[in-house]
């Protein structure tokens, strides 16, 4: 697997946003005349699924065995994440942070997005370790905290692009775990935020990127923005008094 610097891992966000300008250029040229809307090649998208997300064997803190890129992430929007027993308090921070959006997006969590915290060293952090993080956080269905074996939780973290180019950097679990990434795999469009900043700044990033959607009518995106169908409402990044709401 070819190592993903923080240069590339950059690049890992951009390129589809750019991909995405162009397809919808060509999207208004076809559409002038009477042939088939363009659709990306089947190719490229196997193409980031084989650089960037292994289909790497492992296990919900539940014990349930699955396949990364199979069984959780195609077809599906996605927020990613590391924990480590080795780096507390940012894994703290992280997870308190997701908490927060789960509570604010409500059932969206585990229907059309779903949220994987996975350990950055499972010698450390096995399956009972995750399963008492998994309890302390309030994670519900959508929400999977994630173990393997070092060398395929390896693989996947470089693939993920949660590397540095410094290599005592690169070493600190505080690393990628201080990193946020989320995308909507079959659009191949990526993003990336810091896990430590205040969870309005997360709130920000993932409503922009997946849309208030059906929200569910209960939870806090619906009360304050209203539903998928609702017009107007308050702009979706003025989110810091909707995340006090649910802090």
């Amino acid at each position: 697997m070819e190592v993903v610097t923080r240069r590339t891992a950059l690049a890992m966000g951009t390129v589809p946003v750019l991909a995405g300008v162009a397809t919808y250029a060509t999207r208004g040229i076809w559409a002038s005349h009477s042939g088939p809307a363009f659709a990306p090649a089947e190719p490229a998208r196997a193409a980031v699924q084989q650089r960037h997300l292994p289909n790497v064997s492992l296990v919900t803190h539940d014990g349930k065995q699955v396949r990364f890129y199979d069984d959780l992430v195609r077809g599906k929007s996605v927020v990613l994440t590391f924990v480590s027993s080795a780096a507390p308090a940012e894994s703290r921070k992280v997870t308190h942070n997701l908490a927060a959006i789960q509570r604010l997006f409500g059932n969206r969590v585990g229907r059309d997005m779903f949220l994987y915290s996975i350990t950055r060293n499972p010698e450390l952090d096995a399956q009972a370790a995750l399963g008492r993080w998994a309890t302390w956080s309030g994670a519900g269905p959508g929400w999977k905290f994630l173990s393997g074996k070092p060398a395929d939780i390896e693989t996947l973290r470089r693939g993920l692009g949660f590397t540095s180019d410094n290599p005592a950097e690169d070493a600190n679990p505080a690393f990628a775990v201080g990193v946020v990434r989320y995308g909507t795999e079959p659009e191949m469009r990526w993003g990336h935020c810091q896990s430590q900043a205040d969870a309005r700044v997360i709130a920000h990033a993932l409503l922009l990127d997946f849309g208030l959607g059906n929200a569910d009518p209960h939870s806090a995106v619906a009360r304050t923005f209203g539903t998928g169908a609702s017009p107007g409402g308050a702009p979706v990044w003025n989110c810091e008094l909707l995340l006090k709401s649910v802090n």
